[in-house]
């Protein structure tokens, strides 16, 4: 940190001096060296082309700022002239709900960036959708009013202290290092978007949404990242932003962990696809949960009473259900092996007693016996093979007689 003291900083100071001015000097002076350092920090933030409206914006007009340092030390009230020239108070519960939205909007996009990689479904932007309209309207809040009534929050004052204390310990050089590096996130944040918008298109069928919304948002935090450095009002853009990328790295990391192990065959995944939400077990095919197998026979026609096992004899058990009588809901039967079972149906039924699906007013749960469907059996392919023709036995020729034996005299 320079020695120096901006130009900005000095007329602030010089105009808080004035709304200090009932107090006795020496007052005035130890309360103005205790501020000082903290508003030179900011200033240099800023930037040495900052004016003192930007710090204005920052901290409140410096009556204001006065009148903060004379509550905290417990000075007694401004004399009627300087009371004459003090602000309206101003309510900040607006500023609190913007502030509070951004640090909610933080938490909930890393968290939904973690929900949508670890298992690659694009239905965890819906959580999304619900997030930016509250961020959208904090961050409206801010552009309209500016960074003043948020920075002027007890709890944003304390944060700002914390964050001046930690940066004591650490260099100049450090500082600056790591400011540099602020063009290159937002290019790493764009670049983890695309990419999971792009994985999002490979694993679902409305995936190709979610890859031009990913690309919109990339495109934006290349665009609006360096302006991140010089308007703080983009916190409401820059830090959902990066909570969503860095979360989806952490939920991709996980992903990929999970993956090994499920081709592996010894992981938690794999438990997970053949058991149900309680923990019973159940068949799959792929990553679907089955509750029903229906066989047929070379005909096409469907075989009842089929009892299920696996190669070392073992019987396939899963959970039957049933229709609970007077309730309308699905209860379970216990476990057996035999398919294929009765087809649950949940419903209710309509003011005329029709089902009428899920839009009616009384529960209605019904087994439907029989095969929902027709099976078209494909015929095993004929394989044409040759005539096979018999060849006649060879001829064979006829022994030659034997002539008897002459009599002897």
């Amino acid at each position: 940190m320079t020695t120096q003291t901006p130009a900005a900083v000095r007329d602030y100071l010089a105009r808080v001096r004035t709304a200090l001015a009932d107090l006795p000097s020496a007052e005035v002076e130890e309360i103005l060296e205790d501020v000082r350092p903290h508003l030179v920090e900011i200033g240099e933030e800023l930037g040495d082309g900052a004016r003192v409206e930007a710090l204005i914006e920052r901290l409140g007009s410096p009556e204001s700022y006065a009148a903060e340092l004379r509550a905290a030390g417990d000075y007694p009230a401004p004399s009627a002239a300087t009371a004459a020239v003090k602000p309206p108070r101003e309510r900040h519960w607006l500023a609190r709900l913007a502030f509070w939205a951004l640090v909610g909007g933080v938490v909930a996009t890393g968290f939904i960036g973690f929900a949508i990689t670890i298992r690659l479904r694009d239905d965890g932007l819906i959580g999304f959708l619900l997030v930016a309209p509250v961020l959208l309207a904090s961050a409206l809040y801010v552009v309209k009013r500016g960074l003043a009534p948020v920075g002027k929050l007890p709890e944003v004052r304390w944060l700002d202290t914390q964050f001046t204390k930690g940066r004591q310990g650490i260099s100049a050089k450090t500082i600056a290092y790591a400011r540099s590096l602020q063009p290159a996130w937002w290019l790493v944040c764009a670049g983890i978007l695309v990419v999971v918008g792009a994985l999002l298109t490979r694993r679902n069928s409305a995936g190709a949404i979610a890859l031009l919304g990913l690309v919109a948002l990339a495109a934006l935090a290349v665009w609006a990242g360096p302006k991140f450095k010089s308007d703080r009002r983009w916190l409401w853009f820059g830090l959902p932003v990066s909570a969503l990328a860095a979360g989806s790295v952490f939920g991709l990391v996980g992903y990929l962990v999970d993956t090994g192990h499920y081709y592996g065959g010894y992981s938690g995944s794999y438990q997970y696809l053949n058991q149900t939400a309680d923990g019973t077990p159940a068949l799959s095919y792929g990553t679907d949960t089955l509750e029903n197998v229906y066989a047929f026979d070379a005909q096409g026609n469907p075989l009842t009473d089929v009892y299920l096992y696996d190669e070392t004899g073992r019987p396939l058990n899963v959970t039957r259900y049933a229709c609970e009588p007077g309730t309308g809901g699905k209860t379970k039967l216990g476990q057996d092996n035999r398919f294929p079972r009765p087809k649950i149906e949940q419903g209710t039924y309509d003011d005329q007693g029709r089902y009428n699906g899920y839009n009616g007013y009384r529960p209605l749960c019904r087994e439907i016996q029989g095969v929902p469907f027709a099976a078209a059996i494909p015929k095993p392919p004929v394989t044409s093979t040759p005539p096979v023709t018999s060849t006649p036995p060879a001829s064979t020729p006829p022994a030659p007689p034997t002539s008897a034996p002459k009599p002897t005299g």
